[in-house]
């Protein structure tokens, strides 16, 4: 299909569905004030005015500033706003940049700070005139010398006891900070001052200058301290502020025969710690030295989760090479020894699981603990998905032409794409062919066209990485299919792949070919473009018959090399236009003939759903086109959703689910009308009433126990539509929400980049999308582990790490390791 027939074709799709809807072992390291009013924006997004009222200005020149910026000149008091609104929920702090002068004033913010929550207009500003003294008293002054200073110069010298003033004052509004520049002597005193420092706003004379007469020191020493702010007083008076764990003497000296008394005036914090004191009170005869300040040790757990393990196997955990802690299962854990504050903490895998081959691996696993830690995750793979290769951005073009070596990674890509025709070789390696998407073209990024390139990706078996993981470019040795989007494709049992079908530019085919991987080369099988179905006898073999051509069918090959085809938008045995078929056909490859087995030979037929979970002879679904389809454990072909006809003829997304068995259709699950919303339930929980909700072009693969599996897709969540990657599961009979967002339209989570090591991750997803290219390959590790496995998508319509374009173009690989 040309772009512009795909923009109007997807048009039609999302028109029709408006309507009918009314329109969280290997390491890798972690590491106020308020105002009044409302607020005015657009877009959902309000902002608010500071302001407020200046009172008291006689002088000229002041400037406020709002969050050290927008400055704006006051001329005069009463009311002012500054220009520049701020967010809603965004701070303000008002403040003085420039104060007034002629005369020079003192202006101070009251309500100057807060978060605006509506138009702010209680900021006050109070401007004054004037001086403040700056004074105290002095008591226990025996000796001669004593000089004090403020803020380090206007020395004063002190004579006797009693009340003291510095000779200048200083502006209203300013600091003030009284130190001793000069202790007394004639006899040798030590004099402390209290209430020394602040901000004048008025005359201070509060400031004590206590001086005391002796020789004997007060000490000791502080043992286990780890928080800070800790203050020791003797005699409720000599003030100790104490930084750290070691010897300390208090400033003032003691006479002979003295008393003193330590205590703790200030418990320290961050973390908090009750020190206790030992020896802290006596008469002083001698230097007291053996004052013991005790502050208990602050020890923190450390601990986490284990994610992802299979099974109950016998992994041990370590932390600082020991404290072995046997971890059986999933879930939360805590070493049983703690470790003391800012000490280091180092997790690491002891002993594997047994249960699993691709080990674990342990994320935020070392730092320092000056908290309770329970963040480090054991991350053992299962339910995890991780970036493998390609961009995590949008709108990529491929890059061929290097090569990995011991040192560089691989870096050749197929450009982004939807709707590629994909196969799982017999080795496990992963192929890629066509789509909707974007060349090699450099220079400039040409609008996407119809491929036909070849992709081969190998090493998908090495799951912690290396230099084994790359994309190739394959070049067929003769003829190649035309270039495609929508086709189907399969693997048959001699490794050969199969492709069918899908639409190049405007013509939709039902061309069928077979590629041989040893000798590089495409045989036709058959088919050409436009062309009507041939369906014979219903059940009966032939070689004239032939399905129509076709876009966005389902093709699977069951374990005794027959292929089911169903569906697709495409030509019927009559019509001469295309449309939404339900035929089911079956391909034998050795006789080269196809059986028209159930369905319509004419297009655009409404489903006919009966009795839900009751076979019959005349249930079958509608018409339908980028639905997904399985084949379970015994070989039963399954189909879900896609664009469809409902019961009633309506055409939209559809969430029903059903099973071809013995010969006859089985309506399962989901409703049997257009746009149904999906019910996600508990996550990892089945339940009767959980459903995916309506979508197309989704992903779908089927476990090693035969269990349905679905991925993504255009459609609908619990509240509305849009692109989605939920992953479920269909098991029991019943739908199990296990994994992705229960939201549409969500960014990608790519975590770390490809590279010679690759990491799944439990916070890992990628965005939603529809239309990726998927395989599954197995594993059959032998004994003691189970074989499971890896679901792979590429690419599709979708959006990026940053949210860019919901109907761009990706390139990037992703693997996910369900459980087995």
């Amino acid at each position: 299909m040309k772009p512009a027939t795909k923009l109007l074709f997807f048009t039609c799709v999302l028109m029709t569905t408006l309507v009918s809807t009314s329109c969280s072992g290997v390491k890798q390291p972690a590491g106020s004030g308020s105002g009044s009013g409302s607020g005015s924006g657009s877009g959902g997004s309000a902002s608010f005015t500071i302001g407020g009222t200046v009172s008291g200005l006689t002088g000229t020149g002041l400037v406020l500033q709002n969050n050290a910026g927008d400055n704006l000149t006051i001329t005069a008091n009463g009311p002012f706003t500054f220009k520049t609104a701020i967010a809603s929920g965004k701070p303000y702090s008002v403040s003085v940049f420039t104060p007034p002068s002629t005369p020079s004033q003192t202006c101070t913010v009251a309500n100057g700070s807060g978060t605006a929550s509506a138009n702010v207009t209680n900021v006050q500003v109070t401007c004054s005139t004037g001086t403040a003294s700056i004074g105290g008293s002095v008591t226990g002054l025996s000796g001669s010398g004593l000089v004090l200073q403020n803020n380090a110069g206007d020395n004063l010298s002190i004579a006797a006891n009693g009340t003291f003033t510095f000779k200048t004052a200083i502006t209203l509004g300013a600091t003030y900070s009284v130190t001793v520049f000069t202790q007394p002597t004639s006899p040798t005193q030590t004099c402390i001052i209290s209430n020394g420092s602040g901000t004048a706003s008025a005359n201070v004379g509060n400031i004590q200058v206590t001086c005391s007469t002796g020789t004997l020191s007060v000490a000791g020493t502080v043992t286990g301290l780890s928080g800070s702010g800790l203050v020791l007083q003797d005699n409720g008076a000599d003030k100790l502020t104490i930084a750290s764990n070691g010897a300390f003497t208090f400033k003032i000296l003691l006479p002979s025969g003295g008393a003193y008394a330590v205590t703790v005036l200030t418990q320290p914090s961050g973390p908090s710690q009750t020190c206790t004191i030992t020896n802290g009170s006596g008469t002083a005869s001698a230097n007291v030295t053996n004052v013991q300040v005790v502050c208990p040790a602050v020890l923190h757990t450390i601990g986490g989760a284990v994610v992802g393990l299979f099974g109950t196997g016998g992994m041990v955990l370590q932390n600082n090479s020991g404290d072995n802690l046997p971890t059986p299962a999933n879930g939360s854990f805590t070493f049983v020894t703690p470790i003391a504050n800012g000490s280091r903490y180092n997790v690491s895998v002891f002993v594997d699981s047994g249960t699993q081959p691709e080990g674990c691996v342990v994320w935020g696993f070392e730092g320092i603990a000056i908290s309770n830690v329970t963040d480090v995750s054991v991350d053992c793979g299962h339910n995890d998905w991780t970036w493998m290769d390609g961009s995590n951005q949008v709108d990529q073009k491929g890059q061929s032409g290097t090569t990995p070596t011991a040192t560089a990674f691989d870096t050749d890509t197929p450009g982004g794409r939807s709707y590629p025709a994909t196969w799982t070789d017999l080795n496990g390696n992963l192929w890629l062919f066509g789509g909707y998407g974007l060349t090699f073209t450099p220079g400039f990024t040409p609008p996407p066209v119809a491929l036909n390139d070849m992709w081969e990706y190998v090493g998908t078996q090495n799951y912690n990485g290396s230099f084994g993981n790359f994309w190739a470019v394959v070049s067929p040795a003769a003829a190649t299919p035309a270039p495609r989007w929508g086709a189907v494709t399969w693997t048959d049992a001699a490794g050969d792949l199969w492709l069918f079908g899908g639409q190049d530019g405007t013509a939709f085919l039902n061309d069928l070919w077979k590629y041989n991987i040893a000798s590089k080369t495409w045989t036709p099988m058959g088919g050409s473009i436009n062309q009507k179905g041939t369906y014979g006898t219903q059940g009966t073999p032939a070689v004239a018959n032939f399905p129509g051509s076709r876009w966005g069918a389902n093709a699977r090959i069951n374990a005794s090399g027959t292929v089911w085809l169903f569906g697709g938008f495409g030509y019927d045995s009559t019509s001469a236009a295309p449309g939404l078929l339900n035929d089911l056909w079956n391909y034998n490859s050795s006789t080269n003939q196809w059986t028209w087995i159930s369905g319509s030979s004419t297009a655009n037929q409404s489903g006919t759903y009966g009795t839900q979970g009751t076979p019959s002879g005349t249930t079958v679904p509608g018409g339908r086109q980028a639905s997904v389809a399985w084949l379970d454990g015994s070989g039963n072909f399954w189909v879900f959703g896609g664009f469809d006809l409902d019961s009633a003829g309506h055409p939209a997304a559809l969430n029903d689910l059903w099973e071809f068995k013995a010969g006859q259709w089985t309506w399962v699950s989901g409703a049997n009308v257009v746009n149904q919303k999906a019910v996600y339930g508990t996550q990892g929980v089945g339940a009767a009433t959980n459903v995916p909700g309506a979508r197309w072009a989704s992903a779908a693969w089927t476990d090693i126990s035969g269990n349905l599996w679905l991925y993504g897709g255009q459609g609908f969540d619990s509240t509305g539509n849009g692109s989605l990657s939920d992953v479920w599961e269909f098991k029991g009979g019943q739908w199990i929400w296990t994994r992705g967002p229960s939201s549409v339209s969500q960014v990608g989570n790519y975590g770390l980049a490809p590279g010679p090591v690759l990491y799944p991750h439990s916070i890992n997803d990628p965005g939603t999308r529809l239309a990726p290219g998927y395989w599954i390959t197995k594993f059959t590790p032998g004994a003691p582990f189970s074989p499971f496995v890896e679901f792979w998508i590429f690419g599709g319509e979708g959006l990026d790490a940053a949210g860019t374009g919901e109907f761009s173009l990706l390139n990037d690989l992703w693997r996910y390791l369900p459980f087995p």
